[in-house]
Order: C-alpha cells, then sequence, then structure tokens
C-alpha cells in the first residue's frame, strides 16, 4: 500500500512539474511569437494606401492584449482611437500614402469617439488625397463615419442600418429578487437615474425626458453631418430612417444616394488601382495604423505637452479603469516635470467612486495653479468624470460626448436572504456602540441609519456642486438648475456653461499650445503604456487566480464571486447610468 501511495505521488508531482513547465515555454513561446511580429517591418514606399481595417471594440488606446481569444473563447479585434488618429495626420504628410481605404466591418465605438475620427479624415482630405469607404453591410455607427469619405460603397448585396438612435437600459431589480438582494438606495437628483435598475423595472419619467433630449441632439448632430456630406436634405434622411432600410433592396438604397455603388469586394480593389494610377492590386502597398505609427520617429524638443488619459470607471472593480490614486500620482509626476509645460487631461469616463472623484479634482486644481490644463471629453465624461474635469482651466467635448450629470447616490446592498437561505449562513454581532456594525450587508438598515446615509449624501452632493461652481466661476443655484444628476450632450452642455468649446483632443492641445506660447514643442502621454510582457504576465496573474479559487471553492465559487463583488462596491457613487447608444 505505501508503495501504491509513493508511485500515484510521484505521477501527480510529475504531472504537476510537466504542467509547469508546459506553461512557462508556453509564455516564452507567445514572447517570442510577439517580440517578433512586434519588431517594426515597414518602410515608407510609392502607392502605399493607409488600410484602416475598422472592426471590433474601439479603445481609448491601443495595446497588447496577449490572452485575447483564450479569455474570450474567439479573438475580439480591437482597435486604439489614439493609433487611428495619429496614422491619419502623419498619412497626411507622408507623399508616399496616396489615400485611405475604410474597411469596415463590425465596428464598434462611441459617437464622440467616431466624431474624433472624422474630424481626422476631414482634415486629411485637405492634402487632396482620396478617401474610400466599404462595407459588405453597415451598421449606424459605421455609416455615419463612412460619410466622411469620398466614395461610399457597400456589397451588391448587403445592408445599411439607418433608423435613428435609442437607448435601452438592462434593470436588475427581478433578478436580484430572485438571489436575494435588496439594494438600498440614497440619491440625491430627480435625474440621477443609475439607480434606477436596481429599484424598478422601468425608466422614470424624468430619465425617460433626459434621455429623450440627448438622443435627440446626437442625431440632429449626426443627420446634419450626413446631409451635409451626402447633400440629402435632412427630412428626408428622418423619412429614410422611418423607412426601415436595412430591409430595403440594396438598389433602393442606392437610389437614394446614401451610397455611391454597389459593388464586390473585387471591384472595389480594381477601382483603388484606377485611383492609384497602377495596374492591379499587387502595385499597392498597404500600410495599417499600427505600421505607421510604429516607424515615426518621436520629436525631440526641450518643450512638452503631456496627455494624461482618464479612462473607465473611477475606482471600480476592474483593474483596467481609473484607479484615483494612481492618476493623482501621474498628474503629481507631470506637475513637478519642468519640461512639461501643459496638460491636457483625456476623460473618457462615466464616473464611479464620488471619494476618488474629489481626490482627483484636487490634484487638477493643484496642476492648475503650475501650468494650464484643458480637458478633452471622450464618449462620456459624466458625473465623477464632470466632477474630475470641473476644476480645468478650459473644458473641450465633441457634439455627442454625454456629459454632467452632477449628483450623487449610495448603494448599500442588503444582502440577507442571499447569505442565509441561499448560502446557509448564519450571523451574530457582539458590539461595544450603537453603531459597531455599520454598514453591514448581512441584514437591512434602520430607520436611523438610513436617515444619516442619507444626510451624508446629501453632504457629498452639495460638495460637488460646489465644485462645479468653483471650476465654471457661476453661482451654487445656477449649477443646481442644471444638475441633479441630468445628463446633457456635448453640443447642449455648451449652450448652458458646462464646456467651454466643442472640439477634441487636438483641439485641445493645441489651445495648450497656445495658452504656453509654444509651437516646437513633443506630446508625451500619460500613464506610460505596459509592454507586452508586462499585459501578457497581468493577463496570466488574473486568470492563475481565478482558476484556483474556480478549483478550490468548486459550485460555491459563483456564490463567493458575487459575494466579493458587493462587498466591493463603494457605497458612495458618483456616476452615471450604465447605458448604451444603438
Amino acid at each position: 500500500m505505501k508503495s501504491f501511495f509513493k508511485t500515484t505521488f510521484a505521477c501527480v508531482l510529475g504531472v504537476f512539474i510537466a504542467g509547469i513547465l508546459l506553461f512557462w515555454l508556453f509564455v516564452g513561446s507567445v514572447i517570442s511569437f510577439a517580440t517578433i511580429s512586434t519588431t517594426p517591418s515597414y518602410t515608407s514606399k510609392e502607392n502605399t494606401i493607409l488600410r484602416l481595417k475598422l472592426e471590433g471594440e474601439l479603445t481609448e488606446r491601443a495595446k497588447d492584449d496577449p490572452l485575447n481569444m483564450l479569455n474570450s473563447g474567439e479573438y475580439i479585434p480591437k482597435s486604439g482611437l489614439d493609433e487611428i488618429l495619429k496614422a491619419i495626420q502623419i498619412a497626411k504628410w507622408d507623399n508616399n500614402i496616396t489615400g485611405i481605404y475604410l474597411d469596415i466591418s463590425n465596428f464598434i465605438g462611441g459617437y464622440a469617439s467616431i466624431e474624433e475620427i472624422r474630424n481626422a479624415l476631414f482634415d486629411f482630405k485637405k492634402s487632396g488625397k482620396f478617401i474610400v469607404a466599404y462595407a459588405d453591410m453597415y451598421t449606424q455607427r459605421e455609416y455615419y463615419l463612412a460619410t466622411a469619405a469620398d466614395w461610399v460603397f457597400m456589397n451588391t448585396i448587403g445592408m445599411l442600418d439607418f433608423r435613428g438612435l435609442s437607448a435601452n437600459p438592462t434593470f436588475y431589480k427581478n433578478i436580484l429578487d430572485k438571489i436575494g438582494v435588496e439594494m438600498q438606495v440614497f440619491r440625491v437628483g430627480t435625474y440621477k437615474s443609475a439607480v434606477e435598475p436596481y429599484i424598478t423595472t422601468q425608466m422614470s419619467e424624468a430619465n425617460r425626458k433626459q434621455t429623450e433630449s440627448y438622443l435627440n441632439s446626437i442625431w440632429e448632430t449626426i443627420i446634419s453631418d450626413i446631409a451635409e456630406e451626402r447633400q440629402i436634405e435632412k427630412y428626408i434622411l428622418n423619412d429614410y430612417a422611418d423607412s426601415l432600410v436595412s430591409l430595403q433592396e440594396p438598389q433602393w438604397v442606392q437610389g437614394t444616394k446614401l451610397v455611391d455603388s454597389l459593388l464586390y469586394r473585387p471591384e472595389v480593389e480594381s477601382f483603388l488601382t484606377q485611383l492609384c494610377g497602377v495596374e492591379n492590386i499587387n502595385d499597392i502597398n498597404w500600410a495599417s495604423p499600427t505600421d505607421i505609427v510604429s516607424t515615426t520617429k518621436k520629436a525631440r524638443s526641450k518643450d512638452r505637452i503631456a496627455i494624461v488619459y482618464a479612462v473607465g470607471s473611477i475606482d471600480g472593480m476592474s483593474s483596467n479603469g481609473i484607479i484615483s490614486d494612481k492618476l493623482v500620482r501621474t498628474l503629481k509626476e507631470v506637475q513637478d516635470d519642468e519640461s512639461v509645460k501643459g496638460v491636457v487631461l483625456r476623460v473618457n469616463s462615466p464616473g464611479g467612486s464620488a471619494f476618488g472623484s474629489e481626490q482627483i479634482w484636487h490634484a487638477v486644481t493643484q496642476l492648475k495653479q503650475i501650468k494650464p490644463v484643458a480637458v478633452s471629453m471622450g464618449d462620456y465624461a459624466a458625473s465623477g468624470g464632470y466632477y474630475l474635469s470641473c476644476g480645468a482651466d478650459r473644458i473641450f467635448a465633441n457634439p455627442a460626448t454625454l456629459t454632467g450629470s452632477i449628483g450623487i447616490f449610495g448603494l448599500v446592498p442588503n444582502a440577507q436572504k442571499l447569505l442565509s437561505e441561499k448560502i446557509g449562513l448564519s450571523f451574530d454581532e457582539v458590539k461595544t456602540n450603537r453603531y459597531g456594525a455599520f454598514p453591514t450587508i448581512e441584514r437591512p438598515m434602520t430607520t436611523d441609519e438610513k436617515q444619516k446615509m442619507q444626510t451624508y449624501i446629501n453632504r457629498g452632493y452639495d460638495l460637488f456642486v460646489k465644485r462645479c461652481a468653483q471650476g465654471r466661476k457661476m453661482s451654487v443655484d445656477q449649477i443646481k438648475n442644471i444638475a441633479e444628476g441630468r445628463v446633457w450632450s456635448g453640443k447642449d452642455a455648451l449652450k448652458i456653461g458646462l464646456i467651454d468649446e466643442l472640439g477634441d483632443m487636438q483641439k485641445a492641445t493645441e489651445w495648450i499650445a497656445k495658452e504656453c506660447n509654444i509651437t516646437d514643442y513633443e506630446v508625451t502621454e500619460y500613464p506610460k503604456k505596459k509592454s507586452f510582457y508586462e499585459e501578457l504576465m497581468n493577463e496570466l496573474r488574473n486568470g492563475v487566480s481565478q482558476s484556483f479559487m474556480r478549483l478550490f471553492l468548486g459550485d460555491e465559487y459563483h456564490h463567493r464571486k458575487i459575494l466579493e463583488q458587493i462587498k466591493q462596491i463603494d457605497p458612495i457613487q458618483a456616476q452615471m447610468e450604465n447605458i448604451e447608444i444603438e
């Protein structure tokens, strides 16, 4: 028997060691492959077309994602807005690049970010070079981007989705009831709708009103831009939207002048060869944004403008969002760097922790005393995202940016049923004072605790409003009239004084340069992007920890995960509703 156990243990140990060796062999292979594949091999040649293969998710910054396919089960392509914009700008001045080919397929991005790409494309067209757009099937946002091109082509049996905007929030109340979690909600602001998914099953009238308002504002921008480029009256475009274009015959779509021609892909390639003045497609050199950006020599100057990225939820459960203490350190770093003459804070955030937002706001105001600070808003700069923005010298936003949402709410879960009835735990408590066990998710809050919590939320809201009033040089009452948690489009935010100017990050950078009285400067981005190896180690570390939790907890893993997420929620939030515009 002893021999049996020794043999069994040796086998298990051998398999374990072999597994570790194979694991690190895999890691080494991935790193080696990445090193080879990321070595710049592109050189500028005549008859080059910048091919913008627009597919998958549009992110604020391009980054390596080593385990993309392993984590999701399928490869999810991602495109970095920063890389796309840089590539377009470089292509404008590269004499070897004859034009841009927008090759569009299942591209997902916010309308404000798409506006930035459109603006860059229009700037590119000043060079006299061509832009051709093609898709087998256009979604509405893809088509909006494509209308910046000189020619818009669609597959002969393709489809164009053009039907107006919609917002479809998801409500969690029923599922929370099923798992035994009650969300105890505290808020200030009639329009502060971020709490609604937890306490109701449909939109409130106030939320419906604000959503209709910003959707109509963004839609007006979209159809005005399309009308100008396609030479179609806005009322006619609205008629088309009401005709369910996606189910119409492709020939009907062409007849409306929404697209220029219906072509198969080889015919588009033939058209490109004509534009380049070559005989066949093999005579064209193709370049991707990564190709162009990777071979660009960085400008060297004694003066620098810092672009500091603040992207994602503030102090949320994801490590990919804004971590307030790290961002504060970054802002202090650029403040102390004498070579940095001014700062553009790029904000693309729906908000998050009210405490974290206050810390970042303070860092911005300290920085502003030393050097000029401009905020460039992306798709979202709402609630906490607006909180950390309002202290800047000047705020830029795109017309389709969602901003404002000046309001505070608190969420304290009561997981008594989940813990006791679903999982089977029981609790007791011993305390020296009345509130010794506050807060807890193990029981509902008392009336007294709820009153004190609401007072705390009210105080947080008053501070938020005060910060906005200070930054925007308005009275507290003026801010309160446009606050109440209401979300505004960038275009409407300009009218009411929440922002200073409509414009993208390039415009914000130019404003900083003018304020600093510099013309020759280097743009430096913060925080520094992680290397492929750093990204790989981070992903592997997270993946291994999750795997071990599943192994040891078994069926209890999912319950434990829900419990950990509940515990990690910052109870005081300055965050807008999680809503996607379709």
